[in-house]
């Protein structure tokens, strides 16, 4: 799965098809407003929980 935000969406699609051809699942959150928000060091979409270790 990949999360992509935005606010080129003709950037958007080049990027969604692009990583769609190399088995990814695109997930478009919308503008980088919206979206970045999620994605952004420290959000709930960052990944953080696969980087902590106890």
């Amino acid at each position: 799965m990949l999360f992509l935000a935005g606010d080129d969406a003709d950037a958007k699609n080049t990027v969604r098809d692009l990583t769609s051809e190399f088995g990814f699942a695109p997930v478009d959150l919308g503008t980088l407003r919206e979206g970045g928000r999620l994605i952004q060091l420290g959000g709930p979409l960052s990944a953080l929980h696969v980087l902590k270790q106890d």
